[in-house]
């Protein structure tokens, strides 16, 4: 290669680098800021909790044992559906007839001792009454009549005595027959076996108070369910009954069913989060208004409840409500009125801040365009839905309101000349 092609080869690239950079400058310094707009609308716009938990049914019912014992006989499996009154399982009823029939025969020998003590009470209710006539007529002395009525008294007491054991007596045949009874296990309720723990042979134990006895089997009624789910302690205090929902099965991820919130907890549920910290929610209770094909009980759900509603009302993006602080603000319009237009994104690092103990007031707004350039526009914002903010003061339907990219949103100066690189995606109602 020449010397002189050499010459004109790195003269051309000069020139390229001097046109990059110029337009790189012309850039900063005049160009246009590339942004998203939205028009101010009328929309309806819904705050909406997510929770997550199980589905489970309204009525449930876990059958115990009531007794120790092996179980001889069992008549359900699960899934099966029974009625009330239905057959399900049976424990060894030996050692309770033993008992029975044990008591039995101690009752019949109270009855008897009752018998003779009342006997015995009645003779000797004749005995005191002669005592007293031989008395009146001389024949008897003090001490003989005094002797009568002793004798009187003590086989009233021994009659009483003789009652009170044969009630006692009673009242355990009473007890060991119920326990017979409880030997034999009938459905509390219609529904369906959804659990089903123990197996001909196994043995059944008798809860405590401190320990809770064997489950045998739990009955379902699947044609009243329900969603329990957790929520934060930050949202709770918005949920109320009667407010409708949104349930989703995570086995049937495609359908969404009808909800109302039945009940909201008044216990919070702790449990170890990240970092050592501790999450407190409380339960809520979601009833479904819809039938769930193949429910079974446990399976993992999620619910968006309605907490609030607004309908026809202006709303903006949620990402155009931006919060600039006072001081930054008056900085950024009285630098503007020396500075040329189209100041661009602000450098945020060469602001001067303000004084360490002067605690900045921060505004909250939008942006508006009007006329290519980006206005801060402080405005009083409701409740957000999921995708916009309701406008309570400061906007006119129509406005046209920056929404992206989000970025940009953050430095974007007031008095910024804009360029909006899309077109708006919707239009005023």
């Amino acid at each position: 290669m020449t010397r002189k092609k050499k010459v004109i080869l790195i003269g051309s690239a000069a020139a390229v680098m001097a046109v990059l950079v110029v337009a790189s400058l012309k850039s900063r310094q005049g160009g246009h800021i590339d942004v998203q707009v939205t028009p101010v609308a009328v929309r309806n716009v819904s705050k909406v909790i997510t929770a997550s938990g199980e589905i489970q049914p309204k009525r449930r019912v876990n059958v115990s044992a009531q007794a120790i014992g092996k179980v001889t006989r069992l008549a359900v499996k699960e899934g099966d559906h029974v009625r009330k009154g239905d057959f399900l399982l049976e424990i060894d009823a030996a050692p309770y007839e033993s008992s029975v029939a044990q008591l039995q025969a101690a009752v019949r020998g109270a009855e008897a001792t009752v018998e003779m003590e009342n006997a015995a009470l009645v003779k000797a209710r004749d005995d005191y009454k002669r005592a007293e006539q031989l008395f009146a007529g001389g024949f008897m002395s003090d001490t003989e009549l005094k002797s009568a009525k002793s004798s009187l008294d003590m086989s009233e007491a021994r009659a009483r005595s003789a009652g009170e054991q044969a009630q006692q007596m009673r009242a355990s045949l009473q007890k060991a027959r119920h326990e017979l009874g409880q030997m034999r296990i009938t459905a509390e309720m219609e529904g369906v076996i959804t659990a089903l723990n123990v197996e001909a042979g196994e043995s059944a134990i008798m809860g405590t108070i401190n320990n809770p006895g064997t489950v045998l089997l739990t009955i379902a009624d699947l044609s009243e369910i329900e969603a329990e789910v957790k929520v934060d302690e930050t949202e709770v205090v918005m949920v109320k009954p009667g407010q409708h929902a949104v349930v989703r099965v995570d086995a049937q991820p495609d359908t969404t069913y009808r909800g109302v919130v039945t009940e909201v907890g008044n216990s919070a549920i702790r449990s170890q989060a990240a970092m050592g910290q501790q999450a407190v929610d409380f339960k809520v209770v979601v009833a479904l208004q819809d039938q769930i094909p193949d429910v079974r009980p446990g399976l993992s759900a999620s619910v968006d409840i309605t907490v609030a509603e607004e309908k026809a009302v202006l709303a903006v993006p949620i990402q155009s409500l931006t919060v600039r602080d006072e001081a930054r603000l008056k900085r950024e319009r009285e630098g503007g009125k020396g500075k040329k237009k189209g100041a661009a994104v602000a450098d945020t690092a060469s602001v001067d801040t303000t004084a360490a103990d002067a605690k900045p007031k921060d505004i909250e707004g939008v942006f508006v365009v009007e006329k290519g350039v980006a206005h801060f526009r402080p405005v009083r914002v409701g409740i957000a839905g999921q995708s916009y903010f309701v406008v309570r003061s400061g906007l006119s339907k129509g406005e046209r309101v920056v929404s992206g990219p989000f970025k940009v949103i953050a430095d974007l100066r007031d008095g910024a000349r804009v360029n909006i690189k899309e077109k708006e995606d919707e239009k005023a109602k």
